[in-house]
């Protein structure tokens, strides 16, 4: 409560008028845009836009990402950050779920402002006035590159050979039951044929492990 105290004379006696005002609902929206403000400043990119999507504002976390400073991308639309990767119905469906329910989220490839490409997981949620018309979307984001980057070293180590590069055993096996299960529901049928190399034993006892792998990695490469 604010109280304001002013003197005055009435049929000349002093006296002191106080005003008291209600200020509960201003000290609410202050926290709550001290709090919005805090939250904007997050590690993860935030972009606003008015429901044309053109962009209104971003943090910082958003100009480290992107690559684009806040003067650079405000005004545009946030397709200047199409990377290509995703066809027409990608967006259909992103834009469908996003008007059917309010928010829509998944993993998305972007372009940053120096061309490069990169996987980020977003979630884009309508922002509601009082007649339920939409006056904003609200886009979050966070870099999940080195998460692809992980999945990519796990996949590679379970269904591919470290020296060669080549698919493993556990890799043939399994194309092969696809193969088979194709084979059986169309009625084709296929050839598997089988390399081996003569004498390797003898080049790995005479010429030692480092020349035999030598020559593994170069007929994976032939």
């Amino acid at each position: 409560m604010d109280i304001e105290v002013l003197t005055s004379f009435i049929a000349e006696t002093s006296c002191f008028i106080a005003f008291l005002r209600d200020v509960t609902e201003r000290k609410r929206t202050e926290e709550t845009l001290r709090v919005a403000a805090v939250t904007f400043e997050t590690q993860e990119a935030i972009v606003i836009t008015d429901p044309e999507t053109n962009i209104l504002r971003v943090n910082q976390a958003f100009e480290e990402l992107s690559g684009f400073s806040s003067e650079e991308i405000i005004g545009k639309n946030p397709s200047i950050l199409k990377s290509g990767r995703h066809d027409k119905a990608f967006y259909q469906a992103m834009w469908s779920e996003l008007l059917d329910t309010g928010k829509w989220s998944g993993e998305i490839w972007d372009r940053r402002k120096n061309g490069e490409l990169y996987p980020k997981f977003m979630t884009i949620t309508a922002v509601y006035g009082d007649q339920h018309q939409v006056t904003h979307y609200v886009g979050v984001s966070i870099d999940i590159s080195q998460n692809k980057q992980s999945e990519q070293k796990i996949l590679q180590l379970a269904f591919y050979d470290s020296l060669t590069k080549l698919p493993n055993r556990r890799l043939l096996l399994d194309r092969l039951q696809h193969a088979m299960a194709a084979s059986e529901r169309n009625g084709r049928y296929g050839a598997l044929m089988f390399l081996d190399l003569d004498h390797f034993k003898v080049v790995n006892d005479t010429q030692g492990h480092a020349m035999g792998d030598l020559l593994l990695i170069e007929v994976a490469r032939r």
